[in-house]
């Protein structure tokens, strides 16, 4: 998708897909549902529904009454956009001025909705193309049409190395499971073992957890 500037939302649009896209960042199956989307955002249902048609209406969100929302690819190329903004001003307010991570998280909601294209590519080449928010999120490249495409898989990292998970490209059911155990994007591991089909030993919160092939190829790391 091109700039926002270029086809401009509005800074609640904008929010709407961002709280989409964060959701299921977080590990909300999708459709997500309108009672969840609007408590998200602080708002009446009666609000969202209306938010949400015009949205479906412009081609960024596809809406199923009594079900919930998705991103099109569209809508999801533009919260994925806004997200980048979003996590490299975070990264300058704390680097730069010393800013707590949460007070730096709620300026950054505010100064995404007035950020270019040319501007976050700017901000990003002064701070070194950083990888990851101070609370450890993954940030999008410029091009990237999807949040988290960072990263190497599990299985490339060397057996005792620490990382952070990148992110987790899983179905609904193993992403359910991931995020009951704390694997969200952000969380630190360390990688015990590996079995020889690709099953993964690794120690997460204080435990140790036993990771299926399937499941472990699921996870996309960032190394240190």
């Amino acid at each position: 998708m091109a700039d926002q500037n270029t086809h401009p939302m509005s800074e609640s649009e904008q929010m709407y897909l961002l709280t989409v896209a964060m959701l299921a960042e977080d590990g909300a199956p999708p459709p997500i549902s309108l009672a969840q989307l609007s408590s998200s955002l602080a708002i009446q249902p009666v609000s969202a529904n209306q938010m949400v048609r015009k949205l479906a209406d412009a081609g960024l969100l596809t809406y199923v009454p009594y079900r919930g929302v998705e991103l099109t690819p569209d809508g999801l190329a533009a919260a994925t956009l806004v997200l980048r903004y979003r996590r490299l001003w975070e990264v300058f307010l704390v680097e730069r001025l010393g800013m707590t991570p949460e007070a730096a998280d709620a300026l950054a909601c505010r100064m995404e909705h007035l950020t270019s294209l040319d501007v976050s590519e700017r901000l990003a080449q002064f701070l070194g193309h950083p990888q990851l928010s101070p609370q450890g999120r993954p940030i999008p490249g410029p091009g990237d049409r999807a949040p988290g495409a960072v990263g190497l898989p599990l299985s490339r990292i060397a057996v005792g190395q620490v990382a952070r998970v990148a992110a987790v490209d899983a179905g609904h059911a193993a992403r359910a499971f991931l995020v009951a155990e704390g694997l969200l994007p952000g969380a630190e591991l360390r990688l015990l073992a590996l079995g020889a089909a690709g099953a993964a030993l690794i120690a997460v919160a204080d435990r140790e957890l036993w990771l299926a092939h399937d499941i472990a190829a699921a996870i996309r790391v960032l190394e240190g």
